[in-house]
């Protein structure tokens, strides 16, 4: 009996490495593959190398030997293959990354700047964009917020404002570095509930660095464990064991993981609106 093979990748990456200056690993050579519609959580240590390669795939940080191959674009190496993948791949910070003195609409039409030129972008962006971007933010919950300046926003809502400029780029792809790190627990359980939603709504690949195992454990379908600029563990969150959290957090002790959890419990109500 034949075993039907699995979902094609949408992303590939080959014998991936990163080295800055100073002779400074960040991540050694590494092979994966993403998966379409799959929320994959990067899980490790500051310093393990999440960030590193969460910004290879899409090449803010260039990779100093190997590739990453994009089904749709092929390899990513010259600069209009790599615009071409950015477009297709959007990006959530954790520190937002939004203009503070501008809307909320405003903020989610960058997300549009990629399908025009330079000059046209410089120019009011036509309807169908503003539409576009509507609906995104109608889809995060901030429907009523569009004219609101990003400054009057909660930590969450400009969260939500950021899930909404990727939403209206309309990825097949969203990496989110630590996206919800400056959030307290209750927020950060609604972002990531928000972002899964999406995912499975449009069928979009989610590529997120974590630190919370609980948060990797409750909302990723694959976790890619990384220690000591290595991957260390790639499977399901029910495949994951004490042995493996061992390996990814250098042999920290269990309890000491649950006494940092974080908890949702004296939350100030302010935090607590989303």
């Amino acid at each position: 009996m034949s075993i039907p093979p699995g979902p094609e990748p949408i992303l590939k990456v080959h014998n991936l490495s990163i080295t800055y200056p100073g002779d400074i690993t960040a991540l050694k050579s590494t092979s994966l593959d993403f998966h379409k519609g799959e929320l994959t959580v990067l899980l490790g240590l500051s310093g393990a190398g999440k960030s590193s390669l969460l910004r290879c795939l899409n090449h803010l940080v260039v990779p100093t030997s190997g590739s990453v191959e994009s089904v749709h674009h092929g390899v990513l190496f010259s600069a209009p293959v790599i615009r071409q993948h950015r477009r297709d791949t959007a990006m959530i910070f954790q520190h937002h990354q939004l203009l503070e003195r501008q809307t909320a609409l405003q903020n989610v039409l960058t997300g549009r700047l990629a399908y025009h030129s330079f000059w046209r972008s410089l120019l009011p962006l036509p309807n169908e964009d503003i539409d576009v971007a509507t609906r995104a933010l109608e889809r995060v919950g901030l429907g009523e917020k569009l004219f609101t300046r990003i400054d009057q926003l909660s930590g969450g809502q400009k969260q939500r404002v950021g899930i909404a400029r990727a939403l209206a780029q309309q990825p097949s792809m969203i990496l989110a570095d630590e996206p919800v790190a400056s959030l307290d627990p209750a927020t950060s359980v609604k972002i990531l509930d928000l972002l899964k939603g999406i995912c499975i709504e449009n069928d979009i690949t989610a590529v997120i660095s974590l630190h919370q195992l609980d948060f990797a454990r409750q909302f990723a379908d694959r976790i890619i464990g990384l220690a000591n600029a290595a991957v260390v563990f790639d499977g399901t969150p029910k495949e994951l064991s004490d042995h493996d959290l061992s390996r990814i957090y250098n042999n920290t002790p269990k309890s000491q993981l649950i006494k940092n959890r974080p908890s949702l419990k004296h939350q100030p109500e302010t935090e607590m609106q989303l």
